[in-house]
């Protein structure tokens, strides 16, 4: 399959699921073509069980694109474009985040972005190793926590798209949509930090520790991402026509995607930090007709959204499927939203002993709820290099953890993602029964 086929097949399927999720399901269109997606990945991958085609094509064509440096990458790669896809997906996630709504929670969403993800990895990478011992398994606790550190991002496009239509009170939309962008980045370098720790080699041009490569490819990539997200800044601010603020953006993201890899830095992290500080221009949201602007990013995240996805399904053609991780991957997503709990209760039980919070317990429950799992934690799994993950008898894992991810993004997006709206409105009708109480107490009796 050429690269225009496969460019043609993925706009037609995004424009398809994102039409029948408007008209048809009443989804938000991000979470409509992810499930989709999503479908279409479980679908390949009964047709090749079934053994009505050949799955060799598939094996051919992930071969030869090497998803897991488009991706991810990471390791001092030092090949351009290494990463980009991912980049490209956090940087229209970013701009799209209003800086007020960041700043006003900064606190809590600084908490959840580092904290809470470190909280949540190892929760999870606990509650998952105490089923398995249960059940007499045995496996490395730091394969577990890598997948800890997998599942603990949540998708800044579903939450992005799935909290437009809920009636999720201000303050708790702000935490939310701040930490699941900001805990994408946080996750990434968790990710290529235990990455460098298990590998134990660096490929920096400085040293040779694993440590000073992590160093390098983390601090490097933020600085990288300010110096660019500056640049474009200071040249966005001297223009307002949307198609040129579009092609300074595409610059961006563009020179991140070539540029980082070659000093040895990674490719997401550096598009976030341009992103963020791209995103506080204001002619992006002020200028007029700036609103095409935005959406053009909102359209490119539908896009990767459903190429990811796509993906997914020719890579679940290549590993192979053990039922029994099917089952063992059900038992987590409970363990993952108790995890991500857990983070949340810590800080809010601290600020309310000393008054310093107005979030109910209600809209920490929320807050758990809206945190979804979606394409970050799938591309991590994807970019698992075959050579760490594996068992004793030297078989791999790294098919275990694309499937167990999976199979925890759908189980997030059907139960989390349709049910999250009615949620948030017996949250807010709980609060404005609280609201209406003190104003009855204090009215003169008629």
């Amino acid at each position: 399959m050429d690269g225009f086929t496969l460019l043609t097949i993925v706009v037609v399927f995004t424009a398809v699921a994102a039409w029948g999720s408007e008209r048809l399901v009443r989804l938000p269109s991000a979470i409509g073509v992810m499930l989709a997606g999503l479908i279409v990945a479980i679908a390949l991958q009964v047709i090749n069980w079934l053994g009505w085609v050949n799955d060799a094509w598939a094996v051919q064509l992930v071969n030869s694109l090497h998803f897991d440096r488009l991706l991810v990458a990471g390791h001092g790669s030092g090949s351009a474009g290494q990463g980009i896809l991912l980049g490209v997906l956090l940087f229209a996630a970013a701009i799209q985040i209003e800086p007020k709504t960041v700043t006003s929670r900064v606190g809590f969403i600084a908490w959840m972005a580092t904290i809470g993800v470190v909280l949540t990895a190892l929760g999870t990478g606990l509650g998952f190793m105490s089923l398995l011992s249960l059940a007499g398994y045995e496996v490395a606790f730091i394969n577990i926590l890598l997948w800890g550190v997998i599942l603990a991002p949540t998708d800044p496009v579903a939450v992005l798209s799935l909290l437009k239509r809920t009636s999720t009170p201000g303050r708790v939309k702000s935490v939310i949509i701040g930490e699941s962008l900001f805990n994408d980045g946080v996750s990434i370098m968790l990710f290529l930090f235990l990455l460098a720790f298990m590998t134990g080699d660096s490929v920096a041009p400085v040293g040779g520790a694993w440590y000073i490569g992590f160093l390098i490819e983390t601090i490097g990539a933020i600085v990288l991402g300010l110096i660019l997200g500056g640049i474009g800044a200071i040249m966005m601010r001297t223009v307002q026509r949307p198609s040129l603020l579009v092609l300074l953006m595409l610059a961006v993201v563009l020179v991140a995607g070539a540029v980082a890899p070659l000093l040895y830095t990674s490719c997401p992290l550096a598009c976030v930090v341009a992103g963020l500080v791209i995103g506080r221009v204001p002619e992006l949201k002020n200028a007029p007709d700036s609103s095409l602007a935005v959406g053009f990013w909102g359209m490119v995240e539908q896009a990767l959204t459903a190429m990811l996805f796509l993906l997914i399904g020719l890579e679940l053609l290549t590993v192979s499927v053990d039922w029994s991780t099917f089952r063992w991957s059900l038992l987590v997503l409970p363990v993952v939203v108790l995890s991500r709990f857990i983070a949340l209760v810590i800080p809010w039980s601290l600020a309310s002993l000393v008054s310093r919070t107005t979030v109910t317990f209600d809209e920490i429950v929320l807050m758990t709820w809206c945190g979804m799992r979606g394409g970050v934690s799938i591309a991590m799994a994807i970019a698992v290099p075959t050579t760490i993950m594996t068992l004793g008898d030297e078989s791999t894992l790294r098919s275990h953890a694309l499937v167990g991810t999976i199979i925890v993004v759908i189980g997030s997006i059907l139960i989390q993602g349709l049910t999250v709206n009615r949620l948030a409105r017996w949250v807010q009708a709980r609060a404005d029964r609280r609201a209406v109480q003190p104003a009855d107490l204090n009215s003169p009796p008629v």
